[in-house]
């Protein structure tokens, strides 16, 4: 039974060495009139201070502030974060990412009809500083939004697991997830209890989201703006966005210690987004018991993403992960991957050069000169107006 007396929901943000970011943040939700929220910032920083420097005096009942200086990953940032919620509904989202107050309806809906979870296609935001492969570094701000139609089904969550096998485990796909998605307490508690962390992968947000194929069956992807996917010019997103997104595993401070002892060897051996999403998903279905499922993880489009995304350096460590699967992805399938790959970067290079040619008669889809994450998600409020779940009728579904 659901606490009625609980926050309707927690948005919780870990962070580290970020304020300024952060304290546009914390004022734009701390702005929303709904007291059935509440929010907490689980600061990692290596100094004190700088979150009321950044933030100033505040007295919102609602924001509950821990500052925790000891070093950790962020997985562990994250697991402590979400540790602190006392909501029937948890969001996680990122320090420079943003939230509309339609996350508490959505949850109330979510509440009322015992769904444990639900998604949506995020605008991003690139914050001013930003640079790009396609767009140069813009000083301006600029925020792409996705076409929504304003309605919701309910997925069935083997479906979309098997999808993202499918795609070669290089992306979340369309799974649902605690991190720029809305997750029902119960749920996260059931995987909890099940491998011992909320978390059981390399990269939290895969992790999340592959766990909880195996304690939430069915979930809501509805097709409207709720969450704010915000890149500024040092998070991760931004790397990737300028194609810098590699190295070696033991780089990265931000991961676990072992994290190359215990690499797959079915996984090229260096840091990247295709190879960290790969396997973080091959651990979250081994830690959940699902080993099997990973037989039909999609080898091919994962080297071929390699191929194509890497620098040509890597190509020796593809290889030699490739010939652990040698008779499965022969040269043949390699190359019809890569054309795979090639595909969808192209799509999306033509779905972002339509949308710049598109601003410059309407600011629906890609609209620049936003300055900051508070603006980008008053453009989103004005524009979309409230969630639509009065006509979301239980039977439709």
């Amino acid at each position: 039974m659901i606490n009625t007396e609980s926050p309707v929901i927690s948005i919780v943000v870990p962070t580290q060495n970020r304020h300024a970011y952060l304290a546009v943040l914390v004022k734009s939700i701390l702005a929303m009139h709904s007291q059935d929220l509440e929010l907490i910032v689980h600061d990692n920083s290596s100094e004190p201070g700088g979150f009321v420097a950044a933030v100033g005096a505040l007295s919102d009942s609602r924001l509950r502030y821990v500052y925790d200086s000891t070093p950790m990953s962020i997985t562990e940032n994250f697991e402590r974060a979400v540790s602190l919620a006392r909501g029937d509904y948890v969001c996680m989202i990122g320090d420079d990412d943003g939230v509309t107050e339609s996350v508490v309806q959505l949850a109330r809906w979510l509440r009322a009809r015992n769904i444990d979870a639900a998604i949506s296609p995020v605008p991003t935001y690139y914050w001013p500083g930003v640079a790009s492969t396609l767009g140069g570094k813009q000083t301006i701000g600029m925020l792409r939004v996705p076409r929504y139609s304003s309605g919701i089904e309910i997925v069935e969550s083997a479906v979309a697991l098997k999808a993202v096998l499918r795609s070669g485990g290089i992306r979340i796909g369309a799974l649902p997830s605690v991190y720029q998605g809305i997750v029902s307490r119960r749920a996260l508690e059931r995987l909890f209890d099940l491998v011992g962390t909320r978390f059981p992968g390399l990269r939290p947000d895969m992790a999340n989201a592959v766990g909880l194929t195996a304690v939430v069956e069915r979930f809501a992807r509805l097709s409207f703006p709720v969450v704010i996917s915000g890149s500024c010019s040092v998070s991760g997103a931004a790397e990737g966005a300028r194609h810098q997104h590699h190295g070696e595993l033991g780089d990265r401070k931000f991961l676990p210690k072992d994290t190359a002892e215990h690499w797959p060897s079915e996984i090229p051996n260096y840091f990247s987004g295709p190879t960290l999403w790969a396997a973080t998903l091959i651990h979250a279905l081994s830690s959940t018991g699902r080993e099997e499922a990973v037989s039909l993880l999609r080898y091919d489009r994962l080297y071929a993403a390699c191929h194509v995304l890497s620098p040509p350096m890597y190509r020796d460590r593809v290889e030699k992960a490739r010939s652990q699967n040698q008779d499965y992805v022969t040269p043949v399938r390699l190359w019809l991957a890569i054309a795979w790959v090639w595909n969808l970067r192209a799509q999306a290079l033509c779905i972002n050069l339509l949308g710049r040619v598109q601003s410059r008669f309407s600011r629906k889809t890609h609209v620049v000169g936003i300055v900051d994450i508070e603006q980008a998600i008053s453009y989103i409020t004005r524009e979309f107006g409230p969630i639509p779940t009065d006509t979301w009728f239980s039977d439709a579904l």
